[in-house]
């Protein structure tokens, strides 16, 4: 999250070399940007994937309190969660799109937050070819498109 943060912060410096200003709102703006798309993994855990494993597993680690193992099971796992809806290059090309017409019509706010978002798809997408070494099959899944199951061994985890 804080990288995202970061990435979000250095989008607002870029912009402002390229029109010469900078304030709070513009940063507090590409802020809120860059961490909003991952309210699709809160929407994934509390509606269309509240009934796959990986949810149910941190569900119950909510449940008895076991917060260090949910923050490792969370970092570990989450690669492997190829069912979000909004984590594909779709998005992120509708994104660039409309950053570029925010751009072109002057609408700064938009530049700012809609690039911000950017950079969090931008980040995953290469964090994916890191981690994993291609990239997670929901970046090229339009929506829900086909669903696939979550494999992941404990083992690996504890």
């Amino acid at each position: 999250m804080v990288i995202h943060v970061f990435l979000g912060l250095m989008w607002a410096w870029f912009l402002r070399e390229l029109w010469h200003e900078l304030n709070a709102k513009w940063i507090i703006t590409a802020a809120i940007g860059s961490v909003l798309p991952d309210v699709d993994h809160l929407l994934y855990y509390t509606t269309y994937g509240k009934r796959e494993l990986y949810t149910k597993v941190i569900v119950k680690l909510i449940k008895y309190h076991m917060w260090r193992l949910l923050v490792r099971f969370v970092e570990w796992g989450h690669k492997y969660n190829v069912n979000l809806l909004f984590h594909n290059f779709y998005v992120m090309a509708a994104l660039v799109a409309l950053t570029v017409i925010s751009y072109l019509g002057n609408w700064r706010f938009g530049v700012i937050l809609l690039g911000a978002m950017v950079t969090h798809f931008v980040f995953d997408a290469f964090e994916d070819l890191l981690l994993l070494g291609r990239f997670n099959p929901n970046w090229m899944r339009w929506g829900r498109g086909k669903r696939r199951a979550i494999k992941f061994s404990f083992k690996n985890f504890l």
